[in-house]
């Protein structure tokens, strides 16, 4: 009897754990677009006020996961000076998401300071709605596995039983 509660409780817990794994993908989503807007929105503040080279205002600010490797890959690519063909993108990134990530980071530091700051503030409007729709989606579907798996193991479990 007692062999079978523990092996329950694992069943259960596992069950759980890969609704939590297979959520991970909307929480990498909602993390990179979250880091992206306020990228866009320090480097707007940078834009009006600082106005220092792109290395120093990059390696000013710290980022985690997803965003910090692709804005790693990009400083690289802009070293080399060989264009932005090796970017690392997210695995969850789409085309349209791919080509809207080129068109962002390839008017980064270019132009003179006006054309950039109307730039990056029509691209804060699409990362805002990017961020909004990671977050929403974060919350409906990362719950959802987690719940979906949690109730797959209880009918394991009574099955089981």
């Amino acid at each position: 009897m007692m062999a079978k509660f523990f092996l329950g409780l694992a069943i259960v817990a596992f069950c759980s754990f890969c609704g939590y794994y297979l959520a991970k993908k909307y929480r990498k989503r909602q993390s990179f677009y979250t880091q992206f807007w306020e990228f866009n929105e320090r480097f707007l503040g940078e834009i009006a006020y600082y106005r220092r080279p792109l290395g120093e205002f990059l390696s000013k600010y710290t980022y985690k996961n997803e965003f910090e490797l692709f804005l790693n890959s990009f400083y690289t690519c802009l070293k080399k000076e060989d264009g932005l063909r090796e970017l690392a993108y997210p695995d969850f990134a789409t085309e349209e998401e791919k080509r809207e990530l080129i068109d962002y980071f390839s008017m980064l530091g270019k132009g003179d300071s006006g054309a950039q700051k109307a730039y990056f503030s029509t691209a804060k409007e699409t990362l805002s709605k990017r961020k909004k729709e990671s977050v929403e989606a974060c919350k409906k579907y990362g719950d959802l596995y987690v719940k979906l798996g949690f109730l797959i193991g209880l009918f394991i479990l009574v099955l089981i039983v």
